[in-house]
């Protein structure tokens, strides 16, 4: 009797301890989905706000003077972009791509930054080079860091981002290859028109990432 009472005692404690695994599990997701919406929601604001300062910057030459609205702007996408760093170290803490990504993001807007300020000359073709770099870096962790996390969550949304990957794979080949056909004599027209059709692919593809950003972020916070 004494065997049976302690063999049962014996199950629920493993019940218990399962289940203060699964809460701990869940708190440890609906805290990386908080980061995650909030990540999301502020790569979408920084999308508007940095055409908005190309058209100040250009009534400023051509119209009046918008310094201030310019500032103002600048310190807005500074802020966003240093939450977006911090809450990529934060998604870090538990996978690790998201770090990468985090570096990554950092010298992408270091390497543009010094580049604005350059002449043409072979140091600032050097530097976009290395920003593209930077940029593809981010890009392929920051996916990565989507289909990990949401191991065990949405394993199907996984797939999707897994997918993308791929895509943006073929897209990044497919431009190099037209960059090199543009040098190429009677080819150089069909590779050109090639590019402008990627140009339209790349943009379909960013927003396919905006859509499952926020599918992902609403797993996350639903797990």
């Amino acid at each position: 009797m004494f065997e049976d009472d302690n063999y049962y005692g014996s199950i629920n404690q493993d019940k218990e301890r399962e289940q203060k695994l699964m809460q701990d599990r869940r708190d440890r997701t609906h805290k990386r989905g908080l980061y995650y919406f909030i990540l999301f929601w502020l790569t979408i604001l920084s999308i508007p706000l940095t055409f908005l300062g190309s058209i100040a910057g250009a009534a400023e030459v051509f119209l009046f003077n918008t310094s201030n609205v310019l500032l103002l702007m600048a310190a807005v996408v500074i802020a966003i972009g240093i939450g977006v760093v911090v809450l990529l170290f934060l998604l870090g803490k538990d996978e690790s791509c998201f770090t990468i990504a985090a570096i990554a993001y950092i010298l992408q807007v270091l390497f543009n930054s010094i580049s604005e300020f350059l002449p043409d000359s072979l140091f600032k073709v050097i530097l976009s080079l290395l920003t593209m770099v930077a940029s593809l870096f981010y890009l392929f962790e920051f996916i990565n860091g989507s289909i990990y996390i949401l191991a065990g969550v949405d394993d199907y949304l996984a797939d999707s981002w897994e997918t993308l990957k791929k895509i943006f794979i073929y897209a990044a080949v497919g431009f190099v290859i037209c960059l090199i056909l543009v040098f190429i004599p009677f080819i150089s027209i069909l590779a050109i028109l090639a590019m402008i059709i990627g140009v339209i692919g790349l943009i379909v593809l960013v927003i396919w990432q905006w859509v499952l950003m926020f599918k992902t972020a609403r797993a996350l916070r639903n797990f």
